[in-house]
C-alpha cells in the first residue's frame, strides 16, 4: 500500500516539509517554523492621521516544538500533518539498514575466491611444482609422439600420487589457513572483505552494527571449515558438497537473506551506506 499524499518531513532537509503526491516527492517545500514577524510600524508624522496608517496585526509567535506552520495556499494542497514517519522499502535490518541483494553476495564471493586462489597458488607452488612438471612432460610426450598409445587411468593416478600425493594434506591445510586469516582479518577490521568492499556490502551481527569480533568471525566460518575437514572422510565426503550448496542457497528464501553460516554466527550482510550517510 502506497503512502497517501500530503506534507511530510523533507528527506533532504529535516527543517522543511515536502509534499508527497502519492507516487513521487514534489518540488514544493515549506519550512516547519512559522513565517518571520512583520516589521513594526513606523511612528506617525505630524501630518499623518491615525486612519491613514496601515492596519498592523500582531506578529506571529514562534511555534511550539512538534507543530508545523500551514503550507502556502497557492499550491492547492492540504495542510501538513502534525507528525509523520517514512518506512524504508525492501528487506532491512532491525535498525533500518538495507540488506544486501543475493547478486551482490555472489559477485563478492567470486572476487574473494579469485584473490584467495592467486594468493594460495603462489604460497603453495613449491608443494605442487613437481606435479606441474610431470604433467607438462606428459603433455609434451603426447604431442611429440602422437602415435603412442594413450596412458590408461591407472598410469595417470600413479603419476598424481607420486608427485602430488605426499603434499595434498599440507596444501589443504595451508589453503584452509589462508582463507581463515583472510576472512577473519577483514571482517574484524572493517566488516567486509575486498570482494564485499567492491560490491558495497558488509557483515554485521543481526542486533548490532559494526565489525565482528575475532570469535564471531571464526564462528561464521565454522561450517565451511567443518565441511572441508569432513570432505576427506570416505562416504561422508559425498554429502558435504550438497550441504555446501544448501548453505549458499539458503539466503534465497530466508527473510533476512541469511545463509546457514550466517545463522550459526547470528550475522547478516547489509548494504554499505553511501558517503556522507551514517
Amino acid at each position: 500500500m502506497s503512502q497517501p499524499s500530503g506534507w511530510y518531513d523533507d528527506p533532504q532537509n529535516p527543517a522543511n516539509l515536502r509534499y508527497w503526491d502519492g507516487v513521487l516527492w514534489s518540488d514544493h517545500v515549506v519550512p516547519k517554523q512559522a513565517a518571520p514577524p512583520q516589521p513594526a510600524p513606523q511612528p506617525l508624522g505630524p501630518t499623518d492621521s491615525p486612519s491613514a496608517a496601515a492596519p498592523w496585526s500582531t506578529p506571529p509567535q514562534p511555534m511550539a516544538p512538534g507543530t508545523y506552520s500551514a503550507p502556502p495556499t497557492n499550491y492547492g494542497y492540504g495542510a501538513a500533518p502534525e507528525l509523520s514517519t517514512w518506512a524504508p522499502m525492501g528487506r532491512v535490518t532491525t535498525d533500518g539498514r538495507s540488506i544486501a541483494e543475493p547478486w551482490q553476495r555472489l559477485l563478492a564471493a567470486i572476487l574473494d575466491n579469485l584473490i584467495l586462489g592467486i594468493v594460495t597458488a603462489a604460497i603453495t607452488f613449491p608443494l605442487w611444482r613437481d606435479f606441474v612438471a610431470a604433467y607438462v612432460r606428459w603433455i609434451q610426450d603426447l604431442v611429440n609422439n602422437p602415435t603412442a598409445p594413450e596412458p590408461d587411468m591407472a598410469e595417470v593416478t600413479t603419476m598424481v600420487q607420486d608427485t602430488l600425493g605426499p603434499n595434498i594434506l599440507w596444501i589443504t591445510l595451508i589453503t584452509l589457513g589462508i582463507s581463515l586469516v583472510y576472512q577473519t582479518f577483514f571482517l574484524v577490521r572493517s566488516g567486509a572483505t575486498p570482494g564485499k568492499m567492491a560490491l558495497r556490502i558488509r557483515v554485521r551481527r543481526t542486533a548490532r552494527p559494526g565489525p565482528l569480533t575475532v570469535a564471531e568471525a571464526l564462528r561464521r566460518q565454522a561450517l565451511d571449515v567443518g565441511l572441508q575437514v569432513l570432505g576427506a572422510v570416505p562416504v561422508i565426503s559425498l554429502l558435504t558438497p550438497m550441504v555446501s550448496i544448501l548453505d549458499k542457497l539458503w539466503l534465497l528464501w530466508d527473510p533476512r537473506r541469511q545463509t546457514l553460516h550466517d545463522k550459526i554466527a547470528d550475522t547478516v550482510v547489509e548494504q554499505t551506506p553511501k558517503p556522507g550517510m551514517p
